[in-house]
This record gives structure tokens, C-alpha cells and sequence, in this order.
């Protein structure tokens, strides 16, 4: 009950997180798990499979609130998911060490980003307007890896002059597509026996069910914690735990 506990609560600062900035979930929820020893697999699937109730609460209240651009959104979604595809791939074929420094140098670099974007006050630049399907690809790959969209995609849009709120509600929608494409993938896998790992499904139940449980009410409250919550320094504290979290894991290798 407390490992339930725990992770209830790191859901619903997670999912604090993702309303007030439109990124964070993932990234937190994945740095936790990874702290703790879980293959990058399992943590995928795990992140994933824990978006999917909160993504779909988001997303119905974007749409309730207008700030879902359709085109944009089919876009992303679409390119989002094959990248997501070959992100899961990428995580079922390499071998752990690979994998750690994929996952470490992953980690360092959204880090990175989300600290510039709080220290600076402003989104990344990571691509021109025009590249949204490209955008969504990066998206979607890096979602497979390690289950963080949002630092790219909606930084990236807004970074390339998209409305924020329609940024933000078209990425968060087109995120649950991607995450359940991602998460089927990886299962897919699992079964087919590619993860090379021995640690089980069920060892993550509690701490998806965690996720969950803390996560969908934090998106049900969202429009009204994105308009209290203390962005810059929630946006710091975000990137300077994925870094914390990446170097622990290259320094694993020492």
C-alpha cells in the first residue's frame, strides 16, 4: 500500500506538472521508475499504459475547452505514431547497456531542454513551423524510449509560434494515440519474448495503478492547476530531475 501511495502521489504531481506546462508526466514518471531499477522496457510500456485513462480525461477537456486544432492534431497523431512504433522496436532489439546509454543521453537532453525552457522563460525552438510531421515522428520516438512527448512536441510547436493553448491541447490529444500505439507495441513484443529481461509485468502493477490513481484526478482539476501552479520553478524542478536521473544511469556503467 505505501509503493501505491507513493506513486499516486508522484502521479498527481506528474499530471500537475503536464497541465500547468503541457510536458512532465512522462518524464517524471519514467525518471522514478528508472531510479528504482526497472528496465527501459518495462518503464515504457509502464508510462504508457498509465497515459492512456490520463490522456484520455485530458483530452476530453481540451476538447470541452476548444483547444484542439483537428488538422494539427491528425498530423502529429499520425506521425507520432510510426515514430512510437520504432521507438519500441528500438527498446525491445539493443542490449542493456546500449540501452543505458540511450536512456541516460535521453534523459540529459530533455532535461536540458526543460531547464532552459524554465530558466529562459521561453519553449525551444526545435523546428520550423512547416515540420509538424516531423515534429510528431521525434515525438513519437523518443515516447517509445522512454515515454516523454511532451518536452518535444509541445515545446517544439510552441517554440515554432502555434498558439499555446491549441499547442498544447492538440499535442496532449495526439498523445494518447501515440502512448497506446506504444504501449500495444511493446506488449507485442513482450509476448514475442524480445525484451531480454526477466522481470515481469506484474512487478509494475502497483505502480501503474499508482500513476493512474494520482494522475486522472490531477487532469480532471487541470484547467484550474495550470492557472495556480508556479511554472518556472515547477519547470526547473522537472529538468533537474530528469538530469539528476541520467547521470545516475551512466554512472551505473562505471
Amino acid at each position: 500500500m505505501d509503493l501505491f501511495l507513493t506513486f499516486a502521489l508522484v502521479g498527481f504531481i506528474a499530471q500537475l506538472a503536464d497541465s500547468a506546462l503541457g510536458m512532465g508526466f512522462g518524464v517524471i514518471s519514467a525518471s522514478v521508475l528508472l531510479a528504482q531499477g526497472v528496465p527501459p522496457p518495462l518503464v515504457s510500456a509502464s508510462v504508457n499504459a498509465a497515459k492512456v485513462p490520463t490522456g484520455i480525461v485530458a483530452g476530453i477537456s481540451h476538447a470541452l475547452n476548444g483547444n484542439i486544432d483537428k488538422a494539427l492534431f491528425g498530423r502529429l497523431a499520425l506521425a507520432g505514431a510510426a515514430g512510437g512504433i520504432v521507438g519500441a522496436l528500438i527498446l525491445g532489439e539493443l542490449k542493456r547497456p546500449v540501452l543505458t546509454v540511450i536512456i541516460g543521453g535521453y534523459l540529459l537532453l530533455i532535461g536540458g531542454l526543460i531547464l532552459w525552457r524554465g530558466l529562459s522563460g521561453r519553449a525551444p525552438r526545435l523546428l520550423a513551423t512547416g515540420r509538424v510531421s516531423a515534429l510528431g515522428a521525434t515525438g513519437g520516438l523518443i515516447e517509445g524510449i522512454g515515454g516523454s512527448w511532451g518536452p518535444v512536441v509541445t515545446s517544439g510547436l510552441i517554440g515554432a509560434g502555434h498558439e499555446p493553448r491549441r499547442a498544447i491541447g492538440s499535442s496532449a490529444l495526439a498523445e494518447l494515440v501515440v502512448s497506446l500505439t506504444v504501449f500495444l507495441a511493446l506488449m507485442a513484443g513482450y509476448h514475442l519474448g524480445r525484451w531480454g529481461t526477466g522481470r515481469d509485468l506484474h512487478e509494475v502493477l502497483l505502480p501503474v495503478a499508482g500513476l493512474v490513481a494520482g494522475g486522472v484526478p490531477a487532469a480532471l482539476l487541470g484547467g484550474r492547476l495550470a492557472a495556480i501552479a508556479p511554472r518556472r520553478p515547477l519547470t526547473v524542478a522537472v529538468g533537474v530531475l530528469a538530469i539528476g536521473i541520467g547521470l545516475q544511469r551512466l554512472a551505473s556503467l562505471l
